[in-house]
């Protein structure tokens, strides 16, 4: 508020414009007869000597000019009598003057002078103060407005008992408030207005209607969701909102802008629901899904459970990115509480409801390959199904080191289905025989072969009988004469004759003899000789 200790230059600069003393205070009409540089000299009838007003008084007034003066005094030496035409204009506005307080009428006056504590202003001939609490004038920029032209209204009048002059306080921040009052007084729920934009927030907008302070809450701006508001709006920007709330005891206003268009939720709803295919544009990725919009305004979810059939988990920048546009399959709406959930597995049957036929354990399957790791590799079927094979199941020789890549075609055969979890196992060496089925059709018991040995173990011989099957020559078999030590007789990579003596289908092993070729070796040795000379060698 304004304090009254500030009128006291105010009253120091009225009495430099008022004389120093009054005697008559009776009204006259003279002629100005001459002008010096500080006064003006009238010729009034009756008085015996010249009436002297000061210039100021008369600024809009030429020599020859009748004009009422106030008579107010004299001069110490008496020798003019003293005048002013100020007081005449200011006894003729008092009457004005008081009206016009009494109706909270606004007046045109002039700034003239600055004071501290704020502005001397003179309307309707009556010179008053305008505190700066009361003033609306930046203080960075009051000096521009001295001799300018503002409007006021008389906050106050005030006569004090020992003094003939009164003090008024004039005020601008009365106009504003009392427009704002009829403004305001003139609104209502629903009223389509106008509004400036003078401050942008993280949380909404502050804006100016004519004179009254309004604000725009984000969730009120638009339909859609909105990140940042500076992107949207500036300073000064002009914007239409709906009246949606009146504060009478703070005179603000709350507006929606996005109440001037229908909700789009209700709009979309009236040609789309649960089942139906629609178009739409993702917006967001986020850790657990996507963000589609399907109409300005309207967005729903696609979880990343679903984006494919299978339970594997998805990486989404594989399926989609920001900006592409999609098909998507409504699954739940509800537009009163904007929920909108959608899919993209389910514009697509499951594969996985014919799984147990077309995915048996056996069947020859082809695929094309989407991720290679150290332990093994991923490739898709088909769309939503998945199969992982392991590197032990590249082939038979256990070769870790076959290579695929990324997009490689694949054939395999199913050895696991697990309908629980959805995931299928395959194998590629399973479609071509084990080497132990290729042994069986081979080797058969009786038969001798030449083979490497592989290695040598204090137990019994390992000969290389073909890749990926070995056969077992236990000691007692190794030789038909005693070997303490089978390191003295053989070494690794000597190639040896044996007979096949068993064959073990469950335990996939074949058991040889050298023992047996040595014994039917030495047999016909003496059979030979005994044809030849009737003699045996074990006769000699």
């Amino acid at each position: 508020m304004y304090n009254n200790e500030n009128y006291d230059e105010f009253e120091a600069l009225l009495n430099e414009y008022l004389p120093a003393e009054e005697k008559t205070k009776v009204r006259a009409r003279g002629v100005i007869a001459q002008r010096d540089r500080n006064f003006a000299y009238l010729d009034v009838q009756g008085q015996p000597t010249s009436v002297r007003v000061r210039n100021e008084e008369l600024l809009d007034y030429n020599i020859g000019d009748e004009v009422e003066i106030l008579l107010v005094g004299e001069t110490e030496d008496g020798e003019f009598i003293i005048g002013s035409r100020r007081r005449v204009d200011m006894e003729n506005s008092l009457k004005r003057i008081e009206e016009a307080f009494e109706n909270k009428e606004i007046l045109t006056g002039k700034i003239v002078k600055r004071i501290k504590g704020g502005y001397i202003v003179e309307a309707l001939f009556h010179q008053g103060f305008l505190p700066n609490s009361l003033s609306e004038i930046n203080m960075n920029e009051g000096d521009n407005f001295i001799g300018k032209e503002v409007q006021v209204m008389i906050k106050d009048i005030q006569v004090e008992k020992d003094k003939k002059t009164k003090k008024i306080t004039f005020s601008r921040k009365d106009i504003t408030l009392q427009k704002e009052e009829q403004e305001f007084s003139q609104l209502k729920v629903g009223d389509v207005v106008k509004a400036e934009v003078t401050d942008i927030l993280d949380f909404g907008l502050s804006v100016k209607i004519g004179h009254l302070k309004g604000f725009v809450h984000i969730s009120e701006i638009s339909w859609k969701k909105l990140e940042k508001l500076t992107n949207e709006f500036k300073k000064g920007d002009i914007i239409e909102g709906v009246v949606i709330s009146l504060e009478a005891e703070k005179k603000n206003v709350k507006l929606s802008i996005k109440a001037l268009t229908r909700n789009p939720w209700e709009v979309i709803a009236e040609t789309v629901g649960v089942d139906s295919v629609v178009d739409g544009k993702v917006t967001k990725l986020l850790p657990y899904g996507a963000f589609v919009e399907i109409a300005d305004g309207v967005e729903g979810l696609v979880h990343m459970s679903d984006f494919t059939w299978n339970k594997k988990k998805v990486n989404l920048g594989e399926f989609v990115q920001v900006g592409d546009n999609i098909k998507v399959r409504v699954l739940e709406f509800v537009p009163a509480e904007r929920k909108l959930k959608l899919g993209i597995k389910q514009l697509c049957e499951n594969p996985w409801d014919s799984a147990e036929e077309r995915f048996a354990v056996g069947k020859e399957l082809t695929a094309k390959v989407l991720e290679v790791k150290p332990f093994g590799l991923f490739a898709e079927v088909e769309p939503g199904v998945d199969v992982f094979i392991h590197q032990s199941d590249y082939n038979w020789q256990g070769e870790v080191n076959k290579k695929f890549s990324v997009g490689d075609t694949i054939n395999f055969k199913v050895i696991e289905l697990n309908m629980d979890d959805n995931k299928i196992k395959g194998s590629i060496k399973a479609l071509t025989k084990s080497p132990w089925e290729v042994a069986l059709e081979n080797y058969k018991v009786g038969q001798t072969v030449e083979k490497e040995i592989k290695n040598i173990m204090d137990f019994g011989l390992f000969l290389n009988l073909s890749k990926g099957v070995d056969g077992f020559v236990p000691t007692q078999m190794a030789s038909k004469d005693f070997i303490k030590n089978l390191k003295d007789k053989f070494k690794v990579g000597d190639v040896v004759k044996a007979q096949i003596v068993e064959i073990d289908k469950e335990k996939q092993r074949i058991k040889l003899s050298i023992k047996k070729i040595e014994q039917e070796e030495e047999r016909r040795e003496n059979q030979e000789l005994l044809s030849k000379y009737g003699t045996s060698s074990t006769e000699e």
